[in-house]
C-alpha cells in the first residue's frame, strides 16, 4: 500500500499539536471520544475494556460477512477490489491485491474459528482462495506455472497483474500484465496448505505444492541488492522487473510445513529454504534493508523503501522458532527497535508517534500515515516478547498500541486504515488487523474476555471447535500440540481422544495446567481431539 489520492482526499483535522512538546490537544481519535486511565494513558473506546479486543474482532467480521456491498460485476467488493471509500461504500479505483488479502484472511479466519466455533469467517476466506484458484492463477506452461497473481485491475474478474497504464494519475502503479510477486506466492501457498489442513481438500494441497515447486525452481543466490527471489517478475518469461524483496518468510513458512509433513519435493524445498534463510540472516537481519512488500508501490532500483511488515513478521517467526537462531533474544529486540526508530519515533505531519502513551506505527517509508493493522502487528510482537521474557515494558507497549488500534474500528464494524487515511482496506483494515488481536490474546490470555469460553491459540490448525457453557470440544489437524484457552468454568476432567489427561504444575509432559483467571494450557501427545468438562 498506498500513497495516492487518499492522502489528499482524506486528510482530517483529528490531530492538532497543542504545543512544541507535541502533546495532543484533541479529545477524539478517529471519531471516538478518547478514553484514558488514571495515569492519563490510552484505553480502548470499547466498554468494557476487558472485552475490547473481542469486540472489535466481532464487529469487523460482522461487517465483512453482512455489510459489504455487491459491485456491478456481481461480486462483493473484496473479491475484486482492494478497498472501499466512504461514503459510497463501493470500490476504489486502485490496484487490487488478491493474493495477499486471501492469505491474510485465511490466517485470521482459522484463528478466529478456533476461538469462536464460527465457520463463516473460514468460508469467506475459502471463497477468496477458491476464486483466486479459478480466476487468478498463471497458466501451466509458463516459467512460473500455476501460482497466484499478486495484483489485478480494480473490478477485474480475471486476475492477470495490475496494468500500470490504468493508474496513470500515479505513474508506476501496478505490477504490470503477467507479472507476479514471488513473496506472495509463498504467503498464499502457505495459506493454501493450512486450508488443506482444515478441510482435507486435495485442491489446496495441490495449489500449495505448485507454489512451493515454482519457488524452489527459481531460488537464487542473493546479495545486498538482489534477494533469493525478485520482488516482481514476469511469470511467463521469468524476466525480472524488481530485484529485491526482504519478505522471504512467506516462502520459508511454506517450505517448513511441507518439509514437516513430508509432502512434495522435500529435498528441493530444503535447499531453497536454507538459501533463503542464510540470505536473510546475512543481509536484512544485519543491514535492516527491509524493503519490497506492498503491491502498489512503484519500481525501486535500490532497496530503500523500508517497511515494518517484514521485520515484525521476522521477529514473530524467530519467537515461534528459536531453534533456528541462537541469537534470537538479541535479534528480536533489535527488530522492534528498528521499527520504533523508523516508523514510530519519527516526525509525521499531524500524527505524533506516541499518542496518550500508545506507540502508533507507520506502514513504510513511502506512506508514513499511522495505521491500525500495522500498530496491532507491532502490539502483537511486543505481547509475544512479554510472554517469552516477562518484559513488562513490552506488555505495556502492546496494551497501549492494541488500545490505539481499536479506535480504528467503528461500532458498525468499519475498520478505517487510520485516523488520516479514512479508507477501508480489506488487507490493512480487516484481514491484517484481526489476526494480530488473536495473536495478542494468545500471548496474554487475560486480555481475552473473562467468564467466556475461548481457545486462544494452538500450535496446530483447529479443524473443529464446539462451545457449550460447561464444556469445550475441539479437534486438531496434528496429533501433537499445545493449546491455550480461557474458560468460564473450572475443568473437572480433560480428555484426549477419550483418555484422561493429567492435571500438572507444568507441561513438561502431556497433560493440562490450570492457571489464574481461568487460563488453561493443554499439551497433547498422540491425541487429535480434546474434551474439557466443567465442574
Amino acid at each position: 500500500m498506498h500513497m495516492h489520492l487518499r492522502q489528499v482526499l482524506f486528510l482530517s483535522l483529528f490531530f492538532l499539536v497543542a504545543s512544541a512538546d507535541g502533546l495532543l490537544a484533541q479529545s477524539t481519535l478517529n471519531g471516538h471520544p478518547v478514553k484514558l486511565d488514571s495515569e492519563g494513558k490510552l484505553i480502548s473506546w470499547v466498554e468494557p475494556q476487558a472485552k475490547a479486543y473481542d469486540t472489535v474482532m466481532r464487529l469487523a467480521w460482522d461487517f465483512l460477512l453482512h455489510k459489504v456491498l455487491v459491485e456491478d460485476n456481481g461480486l462483493k467488493t473484496y473479491f475484486t477490489s482492494c478497498c472501499i471509500y466512504p461514503p459510497s461504500m463501493h470500490f476504489s479505483a486502485w490496484p487490487n491485491n488478491p493474493a495477499f488479502v486471501a492469505a491474510q484472511f485465511i490466517d485470521s479466519a482459522l484463528a478466529y474459528y478456533a476461538y469462536s466455533g464460527d465457520r463463516a469467517p473460514v468460508e469467506l476466506a475459502r471463497s477468496l482462495a477458491d476464486y483466486g484458484l479459478a480466476h487468478g492463477t498463471t497458466p501451466a506452461g509458463w516459467a512460473w506455472a500455476r501460482v497466484p497473481y499478486a495484483s489485478s485491475n480494480h473490478l477485474a474478474t480475471e486476475f492477470r497483474g495490475a496494468d500500470s497504464f490504468m493508474y496513470s494519475a500515479d505513474p508506476g502503479r501496478g505490477d504490470g500484465y503477467g507479472f507476479i510477486e514471488p513473496d506472495k506466492v509463498g504467503e498464499l501457498g502457505f495459506g493454501y496448505l493450512r486450508l488443506h489442513e482444515w478441510s482435507a481438500s486435495p485442491v489446496y494441497l495441490e495449489a500449495a505444492i505448485a507454489c512451493a515447486g515454482a519457488l524452489a525452481a527459481h531460488v537464487r543466490e542473493g546479495d545486498a541488492e538482489k534477494s533469493p527471489w525478485p520482488f516482481r517478475v514476469n511469470a511467463e518469461t521469468n524476466v525480472i522487473e524488481d530485484e529485491y524483496s526482504a519478505n522471504v518468510l512467506g516462502p520459508i513458512r511454506l517450505f517448513d510445513e511441507l518439509i514437516r509433513l513430508h509432502l512434495g519435493n522435500v529435498a528441493a524445498y530444503q535447499k531453497a529454504r536454507d538459501m533463503a534463510w542464510a540470505w536473510m540472516m546475512k543481509y536484512p537481519i544485519k543491514n535492516n534493508a527491509w524493503s519490497g512488500i506492498f503491491e502498489d508501490i512503484p519500481n525501486y532500483s535500490k532497496p530503500v523503501n523500508y517497511n515494518q511488515y517484514s521485520p515484525m513478521e521476522t521477529a514473530r517467526y524467530l519467537m515461534q522458532h528459536p531453534e533456528y537462531d541462537a541469537d534470537w533474544k538479541k535479534h528480536v529486540p533489535a527488530l522492534i527497535d528498528f521499527v520504533e526508530k523508523t516508523f514510530v519515533f519519527v516526525e509525521v505531519k499531524n500524527e505524533p508517534g506516541v499518542q496518550w502513551g500508545a506507540n502508533a506505527v507507520s506502514e513504510q517509508i513511502g506512506d508514513m500515515n499511522k495505521m491500525g493493522s500495522h500498530t496491532s502487528r507491532y502490539a502483537s510482537i511486543n505481547a509475544m516478547w512479554y510472554e517469552l521474557t516477562g518484559d513488562t515494558a513490552a506488555q505495556e507497549k502492546a496494551f497501549r498500541s492494541f488500545n490505539w488500534a481499536t479506535y480504528m474500528c467503528s461500532p458498525e464494524g468499519l475498520v478505517k486504515v487510520g485516523p488520516v487515511d479514512q479508507s477501508l482496506w480489506f488487507s490493512d483494515g480487516y484481514a491484517d488487523y484481526i489476526r494480530h488481536f488473536m495473536s495478542g490474546i494468545g500471548a496474554v490470555p487475560e486480555w481475552a474476555p473473562p467468564q467466556e469460553n475461548h481457545l486462544l491459540r494452538s500450535t496446530s490448525v483447529i479443524v473443529d471447535a464446539e462451545y457449550e457453557p460447561h464444556e469445550v470440544r475441539y479437534s486438531a489437524f496434528d496429533p501433537i500440540g499445545i493449546e491455550v484457552l480461557r474458560l468460564a468454568f473450572k475443568p473437572k476432567k480433560v480428555m484426549g481422544d477419550g483418555n484422561p489427561l493429567v492435571q500438572r504444575d507444568d507441561l513438561n509432559q502431556p497433560g493440562w495446567q490450570l492457571q489464574p483467571d481461568g487460563v488453561v494450557r493443554i499439551r497433547r501427545d498422540g491425541a487429535k481431539t480434546v474434551r474439557i468438562v466443567g465442574q
